[in-house]
């Protein structure tokens, strides 16, 4: 997804207004053309709204704190998730591990860090109020996976609009608290609008993605394999720009492999039942 906010925004289109025009288009085709979601059963559960709207602070907390801070200590910051996660996991819902569990996820975060650490930019901890935006986004992505297993007896096309709509919401009050410019929108071409309507689908698949899997094995073990995402992130930027990749990177890029091949062996036990 980075590649297409990059190409929208050397048309002027900040990655803050295309994340509030792709979550319109995931809400509308999505929540109500695709999926029929209001005829679907609505709950009124607790973690349904918030699962939304957690998944609205972390997913446009992270593009506002990228766009205003330091990228490598703001993308750090935001991928201590699986932390945030192993214990959230393990208070709501009583996940455990086994010693081989501990090891894989050891070798995701050693992998992520690894990938991610510069010396020069010192010990990841918050320095200013990006930074803590990162930190809090990572923690609500953590939120919003624990909370998506702790919701699955909801219908799966509310869960997937509850974070559409969750998005959506926070990316307009954003928006608003900091006045930003409407123009580029309203004067993006058809061709911007393709790619925004395009990235949009992309969003409804993932999200709807991540729900079914959720259903099936655990969050941390989820997040883990979500990790996956810097190495085809890291990849992805030394093919599609002047980047080369560093050794630490394809060691880092091994590491979360390696961790995410191994997920499945994890052997998180299933509470009898939620501690909430």
């Amino acid at each position: 997804m980075w590649y297409p906010y990059r190409w929208l925004a050397g048309l002027q289109i900040g990655a803050d207004l295309a994340q509030m025009a792709n979550y319109v288009v995931a809400c509308c085709l999505g929540g109500l053309l695709v999926f029929g979601v209001m005829r679907r059963p609505w709950s009124t559960s607790w973690a349904v709204w918030i699962l939304g709207l957690s998944a609205g602070w972390a997913n446009i907390g992270y593009v506002f704190a990228v766009i205003k801070g330091e990228v490598v200590r703001i993308t750090l910051l935001f991928y201590l998730a699986p932390l945030w996660t192993l214990l959230m996991d393990r208070w709501l819902l009583g996940a455990r591990f086994s010693r081989s569990g501990w090891l894989v996820f050891l070798l995701s975060m050693a992998g992520a860090v690894t990938i991610l650490w510069r010396p020069e930019l010192g010990i990841p901890w918050p320095r200013d109020r990006y930074e803590w935006i990162a930190l809090s986004g990572g923690i609500c992505f953590a939120l919003n996976n624990v909370l998506a297993r702790q919701a699955r007896e909801v219908d799966l096309a509310v869960r997937a609009f509850s974070i559409w709509l969750g998005c959506l919401a926070v990316s307009v009050v954003a928006l608003l608290l900091l006045q930003t410019d409407l123009t580029p929108l309203r004067q993006a071409s058809a061709s911007a609008w393709m790619v925004l309507v395009g990235m949009g689908l992309m969003l409804v698949l993932a999200s709807l993605g991540m729900q079914m899997g959720l259903q099936h094995f655990g969050a941390t073990q989820a997040v883990v394999i979500m990790l996956f995402e810097l190495v085809v992130a890291t990849f992805s930027a030394s093919l599609l720009t002047d980047e080369t990749l560093l050794p630490s990177e394809w060691a880092g890029a091994a590491m979360i492999a390696l961790a995410t091949l191994f997920s499945g062996h994890m052997s998180e036990q299933k509470a009898a039942a939620p501690v909430v």
